[in-house]
């Protein structure tokens, strides 16, 4: 059975880029301060690594921004995302595209209104429909603001049910947040967060748990289904590592690289 394309940022999914073309938005404003972000994902079982991410966070016309790359091990770019807060930071438009298949997903503005859309690639047209009409809908990276958003009352080990966007299927479904036990990731002590389905079937479908640093909020690392999928057209599990600490300042001629780097990465990720 073909899983559910739960999430992404990002990590960076939930952290959550940008494309040739209208798309792209316009250039970052100058001297906007554009951070740049790495992240690692792995493979829940051996452990090996499948592809990194390259996230840049800059302002749009004083709009927050994202643009990640997705990278084989290589080095070789096979995807791009673009993120632009214009509204509620829970809900932000976004465009993913992976050069390997032509799969494209994403919320735009249409006319006075928002659309998500989806292209499965191979030939297969676009598919569209109204964005869901829900004051708290979460898309994509958006997840990330809404923990942030209610670090303290969830926190106290309070859950909520939210509607997450669901690009593949043009709608939204209901998830449950809910704090787990603290860890550490990478000597960190962490607050861990479980993302799963809200219905009496959820416990036998996969699950996103994600880990922030205790004190300073920042995200150290996602476990689940990822965003990109793999080989087998799929979304893949993965366990996706960052390290805030390793945050630095980037050009813009860098973040204009990144938007015309070539998607032409061919690595297979089972």
């Amino acid at each position: 059975m073909r899983t559910i394309s739960l999430l992404p940022a990002v990590a960076g999914l939930i952290l959550a880029a940008a494309f040739a073309g209208p798309a792209a938005g316009t250039e970052p404003t100058a001297g906007g301060g554009i951070r740049q972000l790495e992240a690692r994902a792995f493979a829940p079982g051996d452990g090996h690594l499948m592809y990194t991410e390259t996230h840049w966070l800059y302002a749009d016309d004083g709009v927050p921004a994202r643009l990640v790359l997705y990278r084989c091990p290589d080095g070789q770019a096979f995807a791009r995302k673009w993120l632009r807060q214009d509204g509620a930071p829970q809900a932000p438009d976004f465009e993913l595209s992976d050069g390997r298949s032509g799969y494209r997903e994403g919320v735009r503005r249409a006319g006075k209104g928002r659309i998500v859309f989806v292209r499965p690639g191979g030939g297969e047209p676009e598919r569209t429909a109204p964005l869901p009409d829900a004051s708290d809908l979460v898309i994509d990276a958006g997840f990330d603001a809404y923990i942030r958003q209610h670090w303290d009352r969830l926190g106290r080990g309070e859950s909520d049910t939210v509607p997450f966007l669901i690009p593949s299927r043009l709608g939204a479904l209901d998830f449950k947040v809910r704090r787990l036990d603290d860890t550490v990731v990478e000597g960190r002590p962490a607050r861990r967060y479980r993302l799963g389905l809200a219905s009496w079937i959820g416990f036998a479908l996969p699950h996103i748990d994600v880990a922030y640093d205790a004190t300073t909020r920042e995200l150290l690392q996602f476990v689940g289904l990822a965003n990109i999928r793999g080989s087998n057209g799929d979304n893949v599990r993965a366990r996706i590592v960052f390290d805030p600490s390793a945050a630095h300042a980037a050009t813009p001629a860098a973040l204009a690289a990144a938007r015309a780097a070539p998607l032409d990465g061919r690595c297979p990720i089972p």
